[in-house]
């Protein structure tokens, strides 16, 4: 019988326990999401304003990497343990993006390929 008790006072507890931690996270989306809308506002409140395309293309782009950075950390659930080999395709593809935007622009750009 007291083992019973037992049982059922641990289960009551770990359900508390899940959801408080169900809460939490639910917050932590719905905060991440009302983020999100926001810096997209910004955003488009400078391409609004007319503020010269110097200061608009890198702000916007950096607006952007921020909202990557929160989608794959907090809707992707990244921030999870288990998701190492996940973590390291989309770092591994962010690495090969990087490498041939960056060399694309040097050919294009700086480079001179016909030579």
């Amino acid at each position: 019988m007291t083992n019973e008790l037992n049982k059922t006072e641990f289960n009551k507890e770990r359900y508390e326990f899940e959801k408080r931690a169900r809460t939490e996270e639910m917050r932590m989306q719905v905060t991440t999401f009302a983020v999100m809308i926001f810096l997209t506002f910004v955003a488009f409140a400078m391409v609004a304003a007319g503020l010269s395309k110097e200061f608009i293309i890198p702000a916007v782009l950096l607006l952007a990497l921020i909202q990557v950075i929160l989608q794959f950390y907090y809707f992707m659930h990244m921030k999870h343990k288990g998701h190492e080999t996940a973590k390291l395709f989309i770092l591994t593809g962010l690495f090969f993006a990087a490498s041939f935007i960056v060399m694309a622009i040097y050919l294009a750009w700086i480079g001179d390929p016909l030579k």
